[in-house]
This record gives structure tokens, sequence and C-alpha cells, in this order.
């Protein structure tokens, strides 16, 4: 017998570097004009950027706007 399972990945959608989008998005952890951290369901997520601001933040998902510079998956590289 099979089980099947939901969709656990984390889906995320950059369109240039003005948006992106999260989907699943768990908890904002911090949101600023030059930061905003997330928590996905498997990662901690920082964007930095100019100008950006975080909007129709629930828990099907977040879109940040602005001047977006770096993305970080779990803290970044180390």
């Amino acid at each position: 017998m099979q089980h099947k399972f939901p969709q656990l990945e984390d889906t995320i959608e950059l369109s240039g570097n003005t948006d992106i989008y999260f989907d699943k998005c768990r908890r904002l952890l911090e949101c600023s004009d030059m930061l905003v951290q997330l928590q996905t369901n498997g990662h901690t997520v920082t964007v930095w950027g100019k100008d950006l601001s975080a909007s129709d933040y629930s828990l099907h998902g977040l879109h940040i706007c602005g001047e977006i510079s770096t993305i970080e998956f779990d803290g970044g590289l180390h």
C-alpha cells in the first residue's frame, strides 16, 4: 500500500530584482527597508536590498517588493 503525502517543499518565485513570492511562509522574523527575514517550512531566508516591503503575509505566502540585491538561505555561506 502506497501512502501519498502532501508536498512539504517551499516554493519561491523571483520576478526580476524587484519582486519575490514565498509560498508557505511560516513566520516573518524581521522586516525593514533593507532586510526581510522569514521562516519557511524548511529554511530561514533573508532578503537584503533597498526600499523593501512585505505584503500579503498569511499562512499561504508572502510577497516582498523593492530593489532586491541578495537572498540568503539559513544564514548564508559559512
